[in-house]
């Protein structure tokens, strides 16, 4: 069974961007959690503890579940490709 990498891309990006987003704006309102993402925080231009911040979070980590969803996927079909030879 092959995975499709677009749509495994597009679903770890896309539910990595709403978990940050949920975090970073429960942070942002009431301060919970807030020790994680200035650790986090501190690797993505940008970021500040407030609600830009959290879309700001949210964009980046999009993007990183966006590229980590299309490697796994890739890998996996390449090696479930090589078992069947």
């Amino acid at each position: 069974m092959r995975l499709d990498v677009k749509a495994l891309a597009l679903a770890t990006g896309i539910f990595s961007g709403i978990i940050t987003f949920v975090i970073a704006t429960v942070a942002a309102l009431t301060g919970v959690g807030q020790s994680y993402l200035t650790l986090v925080g501190g690797l993505h231009p940008g970021y500040s503890p407030t609600l830009l911040g959290a879309c700001i979070m949210t964009f980046w980590m999009f993007i990183y579940g966006l590229i980590s969803g299309a490697l796994f996927a890739a890998i996996y079909n390449y090696f479930e490709r090589e078992d069947k030879k």
